[in-house]
């Protein structure tokens, strides 16, 4: 078994690995492969060029530039059993031992699941996908990794368990694909008061952080969130959504 653990955030927009040597982090864009005549570097050393289980694609800032839908490469929705999911993994855990232990190939990890979709069913097919031995290609070079234990967790509970407390406390974490609203109530999650949207900054049209942050905030009225309760702020717009959020959540901190 490996000693090695890792959470891998596998988002529509970026995948975030964190391990006991460091962090990572790599644009999650794919598209199809393509033979190409102009060789272009488009991100910061996050293109690749992977063949996973027969599929080939290329991923990172390349595949933002060069998906011929115009959609950014991503795979949206409420559940994160699917390929795409399975690439951006293995694809992550392969950049963090590269660039921190190149000799390790046998790991374990924790990653995600949207509350909305976060039961058993879609749980095993999410272990079920990622769990045992992958090989894979990188930019032409073959690699073989070992998944030993999959964890799931819900989107969200990131959050408080970086900063635990009792009590209640209300978890958001706009999402680029999702919005996850986890409440947690002297550490047990409260599944009425707990749901997904699909309002991620990437989904709706987020250039006005104000009219985005009202949208979250009639998703949190519809979950009964009141207006004195404690609210964690999570996420990559949580700074440019805090003072929105706050004027009808006066407890909201920023995580």
């Amino acid at each position: 078994m490996s000693n090695l653990i890792l959470g891998v955030d596998a988002g529509n927009y970026q995948a975030k690995t964190v391990g006991p040597y460091g962090v990572d982090a790599y644009r999650t864009a794919i598209c199809d492969w393509f033979p190409r005549d102009i060789v272009e570097s488009f991100g910061n050393n996050d293109d690749m060029e992977f063949e996973v289980n027969g599929r080939m694609g290329y991923a990172g800032t390349i595949a933002v530039y060069e998906d011929e839908f115009g959609i950014g490469g991503a795979m949206y929705g409420d559940s994160k059993a699917h390929e795409d999911t399975l690439i951006r993994v293995l694809l992550a855990i392969y950049r963090y031992t590269e660039k921190y232990c190149p000799s390790e190939r046998r790991v374990s990890i924790v990653t995600g699941q949207p509350i909305a979709k976060h039961n058993d069913t879609e749980k095993k097919r999410i272990i079920d996908m990622l769990k045992g031995q992958h090989e894979f290609s990188v930019n032409g070079e073959w690699q073989r990794i070992i998944i030993d234990d999959v964890l799931v967790s819900p989107e969200g509970a990131g959050i408080f368990w970086a900063n635990p407390r009792m009590g209640l406390v209300r978890c958001l974490d706009p999402g680029s694909g999702t919005l996850n609203c986890l409440s947690v109530s002297d550490k047990r999650i409260i599944n009425t008061s707990s749901d997904t949207f699909d309002i991620g900054t990437e989904t709706v049209d987020s250039s006005d952080p104000e009219r985005y942050a009202h949208g979250i905030v009639r998703a949190l009225t519809r979950l009964k969130w009141q207006q004195n309760d404690y609210i964690s702020l999570g996420g990559g717009s949580a700074n440019i959504l805090f003072p929105y959020i706050e004027k009808r959540f006066p407890a909201t901190e920023v995580l």
